[in-house]
């Protein structure tokens, strides 16, 4: 909010106080189209909330189906792990994402804190499938930054001794950046022709994160107590703010919002920093050490 001042922000919130939600339950608020692609998406009781609530305290309205407009801009802190959902789930909320890409909206997400393992810090049991609660098993890529019409966010820091003005390193301070290589997803083209075989040996899955901006030593206030905050939770709507205070100067030349950023970035690589130092370990492993060549 300071960064983009005096624009406003806009705050969605997405549930009741007895009940979880899903990006679904989003998506048909923001596109009342979504609520029947496909045959509608906010039914699973197990993964969507489900509206009226009968419960205690539960929101007794029925789910919102286009009911709020969409800014040109959404940032989103929190994601799920590829292994929560099904394909055919998954799948069918990439193609609302590139929907709204195609109508002026850049969808930013967070790439998740625990470097290539899930939240919090699962890794999937190679046997079982199931997810470990500890630092081994296969690595567990987030979702929805996977999908290759949204543009994932993962995190740095600033050494320590350097100014804001030297090399970042991949943040190692109390969180790890998350990325990786999806399950789910392909490669898109725009990164066919910058993707390092380093990273992606079989150079046909979508991998992320696409950028990453500052995720370390945030200053925060809360209840007048400051304390320091990490992670791609900060570091996403930082970024989202740039991409905002973009638009803002295209449309004062009579230009429209920039939309899907991806295909853009990777075609113009010389205007961000390529990152070289760090990693994201997870899962017993040390992860993907950052090296030139992720994007060239």
């Amino acid at each position: 909010m300071a960064l983009i001042a005096p624009q406003q922000v806009t705050l969605y919130q997405v549930d009741d106080t007895v009940e979880s939600e899903s990006f679904n339950n989003f998506l048909d608020a923001i596109d009342g189209s979504y609520c029947t692609f496909e045959g509608g998406g906010s039914k699973d009781p197990n993964v969507d909330g489900q509206y009226p609530d009968p419960q205690p305290g539960g929101f007794r309205g029925y789910l919102n189906c286009g009911g709020f407009a969409s800014t040109k801009v959404i940032s989103i802190s929190y994601s799920s792990n590829e292994a929560d959902l099904t394909s055919k789930y998954a799948q069918r909320q990439c193609m609302e994402y590139i929907k709204l890409g195609l109508q002026g909206v850049s969808i930013l997400y967070s790439s998740g804190d625990f470097g290539v393992a899930g939240n919090s810090g699962t890794c999937i049991n190679p046997r079982t499938g199931a997810f470990n609660n500890g630092s081994t098993g296969t690595f567990n890529p987030s979702l929805p930054g996977t999908c290759q019409y949204i543009t994932s966010v993962g995190a740095t820091q600033v050494l320590n001794g350097s100014s804001v003005h030297g090399p970042e390193s991949a943040c190692e301070k109390v969180i790890f950046s998350g990325g990786g290589c999806s399950s789910v997803f392909t490669m898109a083209s725009y990164q066919k022709s910058t993707m390092s075989e380093r990273f992606n040996n079989s150079q046909t899955v979508r991998v992320y994160p696409d950028v990453s901006a500052n995720g370390a030593n945030y200053v925060v206030a809360v209840d007048g107590k400051f304390s320091l905050t990490f992670g791609t939770s900060a570091s996403t709507p930082t970024f989202a703010s740039l991409v905002h205070m973009i638009n803002e100067e295209r449309m004062a030349v009579g230009k429209g919002p920039v939309g899907f950023l991806n295909p853009t970035l990777y075609a113009n690589s010389q205007v961000l920093n390529d990152v070289i130092t760090g990693g994201n370990r997870g899962c017993g492993t040390p992860g993907f050490n950052s090296t030139i060549g992720w994007i060239q």
